[in-house]
């Protein structure tokens, strides 16, 4: 299946040693982890060494970011023994650092398609768990890390961007969003890693994403080793 995809995001599934796997859980919130990808030139499946067993929901993504462009896998998983196996149902890619770049977009077939937002029927996601935030000093210097959400279409959505600690106010404020990014008021997830151009290797967050008066952010919950 991926055989008809550009040879340069081929090379990333191929060179990439680190992606991060965003699944959902019982109760629909995002749930993000680093994963070590396997993948064979023109697969019809990204394979990674995770287990399986945990994943009751059949959507998951894959987020690739190193160098080249960052791609994110948006597709359906199958058990394997010690493993899982995500084929690809969409599979966009960002050139360069700039988030105003509009992706490129390939669906099902992984044809190239002409728009770079996601156009499937919406079917909701879980609503904000409200709340206070729980603050955390491992929060007080973490300057980026990947947003985990739960797009209308069902399928778990990734990226990386800056952040900015509101200890005062209790929340994290999220930098420049990508364009294709589908957002709305619910749980979300923040797992800062030392992949791309994150320094260092900080918690996992799980919380609320809302925007507020001064965009969006995010309302901490559970802050976790990563």
């Amino acid at each position: 299946m991926t055989a008809t995809l550009p040879s340069d995001l081929r090379a990333v599934f191929s060179h990439c040693t680190v992606a991060e796997l965003v699944t959902i859980d019982e109760q629909g919130r995002p749930r993000a982890r680093s994963v070590a990808p396997r993948y064979r030139e023109g697969g019809s499946w990204i394979g990674v060494e995770a287990r399986s067993d945990d994943v009751v929901d059949p959507h998951v993504a894959l987020l690739f970011a190193g160098e080249g462009p960052t791609v994110l896998v948006q597709g359906t998983h199958a058990p394997a023994p010690r493993a899982m196996h995500v084929r690809p149902e969409r599979v966009y890619a960002w050139d360069g650092d700039d988030p105003a770049v509009e992706p490129r977009l390939f669906d099902a077939h992984l044809e190239e398609v002409r728009s770079g937002h996601n156009e499937e029927p919406e079917i909701g996601h879980a609503a904000p768990a409200g709340g206070r935030g729980l603050w955390d000093h491992r929060l007080d210097e973490l300057d980026c890390a990947l947003l985990a959400c739960v797009g209308p279409d069902g399928f778990p959505f990734a990226a990386r961007l800056e952040i900015r600690p509101d200890p005062r106010g209790g929340v994290l404020r999220l930098g420049a969003l990508p364009i294709g990014m589908p957002l709305d008021d619910g749980p979300a997830c923040l797992h800062a890693t030392d992949a791309g151009h994150c320094e260092g290797r900080g918690p996992c967050v799980h919380g609320d994403l809302v925007r507020g008066r001064s965009g969006w952010q995010l309302v901490p919950h559970a802050v976790m080793d990563a």
